[in-house]
């Protein structure tokens, strides 16, 4: 009896050096904007690709609030970030858009553009001194509404993405004192049928730990969605970047 307590006191006793619960959770302020081609038509027309710039109107940047949230457990690393994005603005249309008999070309237009982002990962941690490789797999969610009308109220078309991305996704982390690099990439190829998707992520992340509770940094998150493909009569070919700087802070638990 004695034997097996002095056992079980020395695997406790050794825990701490092989385990660690960690939680991060970071708010931040970001300057985001959207940059790219949409295309949509209903129909027999193949979807031409216009500047969301020139053609509606969107594209400033755009201050909103970002959090990030990571839980260490030792090995697998669970993260979530996300954040809420709106523009609006006035453009030109330079091919038609929409359903038959929708928006022509050449119409003055308003676009209002919606989107709500997170990312999720899981990742498992490979210590390697001052640097830490985590591969692993990681979700994308999109709520993506854009919807453009022209200026005199006739005719309205409206582009949906909802819809989980899954991604192989690699973190590294080297630390260097009180200050950390973080770089994450997430990547996804998808050719279905009439359909090809390409999805690219990619976030840094300088990070300064001023006392063990506390840390700041800034960071620039970048991400290009590439479609094209016909579904059910609607043909598409979208090549958008959601990108931008963020600054903020948070707390270590």
């Amino acid at each position: 009896m004695r034997t097996s307590f002095l056992l079980a006191a020395a695997l406790l006793s050794t825990l701490p050096a092989c385990f660690q619960f960690e939680v991060t959770a970071q708010a931040a302020y970001a300057q985001m904007a959207v940059d790219g081609d949409i295309g949509y038509t209903s129909g027999s027309a193949a979807a031409v690709a216009q500047d969301v710039e020139s053609a509606l109107g969107l594209g400033d940047d755009q201050g909103i609030p970002y959090g990030r949230l990571a839980i260490d457990t030792g090995v697998p690393v669970l993260a979530v970030s996300g954040f809420m994005l709106e523009d609006s603005g006035t453009g030109v249309l330079t091919a038609n858009f929409g359903d038959v008999g929708g928006i022509v070309a050449n119409t003055p237009v308003r676009s209002d553009l919606e989107m709500t982002n997170a990312k999720f990962s899981y990742a498992f941690d490979i210590d390697l001194g001052p640097v830490s490789i985590q591969p692993g797999i990681a979700a994308n969610y999109f709520d993506m509404t854009v919807e453009v009308a022209d200026l005199i109220g006739i005719a309205t078309e409206t582009v949906e993405l909802k819809a989980p991305l899954p991604l192989g996704f690699l973190r590294a982390e080297i630390e260097l004192g009180i200050v950390s690099l973080v770089g994450e990439v997430g990547y996804m190829a998808i050719d279905v049928e009439d359909v090809e998707t390409s999805f690219l992520d990619i976030e840094a992340l300088l990070m300064v730990h001023p006392t063990k509770l506390l840390n700041l940094f800034v960071g620039y998150r970048s991400m290009e969605l590439d479609a094209e493909g016909d579904i059910d009569g609607d043909s598409f070919d979208t090549d958008l970047q959601i990108s931008g700087f963020m600054i903020g802070g948070g707390l270590i638990f």
